[in-house]
């Protein structure tokens, strides 16, 4: 009988013994950054509110899996999500970021992540998504990567709980702020309390599928406790 990719994994890991966490998040410099979304044309940042405009008209009301089911239900999700063939995101190193993800998050070196792009939110003034675990596309995903874009707002925070212990990440305001997660942790965004005049609140562009392994792409999730605590803040230097 073939084995399944939770199997493959968990051999890949077997002995390994260096602590991670369940959670992780970067800074990295927006210098290079570039986002473009169709329709709206190409985004500055800080985000002015004639772009925000166009980008909202782009978008729908963000929806969210519970079981089979994709539902959308504003009292539970509350915000505007792009889908990414709309989006083009340009100047970041993402072999630099997931290398430091698998670093944090207690992986092997010889582990290879990649991120695969899920959707662009909008979270305007008084807009929040409940809490909640991410349901699983397929074998292969382990995590959630959370990529926010510079934006001025006050609440907001990303809050990650994992085994009774909880970490709350919050955006910058002129860096781009990246925090990873393993697929079995709950987590929330709060509502956003305070934004500028000019920009719309926190910009969050979510690849909630990475996987890792030797080869061919592999999942984690399931085989067993996943570390019990958070990472710390890294900062990645520009090239």
């Amino acid at each position: 009988m073939p084995i399944t990719p939770r199997e493959r994994l968990a051999r890949v890991l077997d002995g390994w013994r260096v602590p991670g966490a369940f959670s992780a998040q970067l800074s990295v410099p927006a210098r290079d950054v570039r986002l473009t979304v169709a329709g709206a044309g190409p985004i500055s940042f800080p985000v002015r509110a004639p772009q925000a405009r166009r980008m909202i008209a782009s978008a729908r009301p963000a929806r969210f899996g519970r079981g089979e089911q994709t539902l959308t239900d504003l009292s539970v999700r509350d915000t505007w999500e792009i889908t990414p063939d709309q989006v083009t995101l340009t100047g970041l190193d993402w072999d630099a970021i997931l290398a430091e993800v698998r670093d944090e998050l207690g992986l092997p070196a010889r582990a290879r992540l990649r991120a695969e792009p899920h959707a662009l939110l909008v979270y305007g003034k008084g807009q929040f998504f409940l809490p909640h675990q991410d349901s699983e596309k397929d074998d292969t995903m382990i995590g959630t990567l959370v990529v926010s874009l510079p934006s001025w707002h006050t609440g907001g925070e990303l809050l990650v709980e994992h085994s009774g212990k909880t970490v709350a990440y919050q955006a910058s305001a002129d860096e781009v702020s990246v925090a990873a997660f393993y697929a079995d942790c709950r987590h929330e965004v709060k509502p956003v309390s305070r934004t500028t005049p000019s920009t719309p609140g926190r910009w969050e562009t979510t690849a909630t599928r990475w996987t890792a392994g030797t080869g061919e792409p592999r999942s984690w999730r399931g085989l067993g406790s996943v570390p019990s605590r958070p990472g710390r803040r890294r900062r990645l230097r520009g090239r």
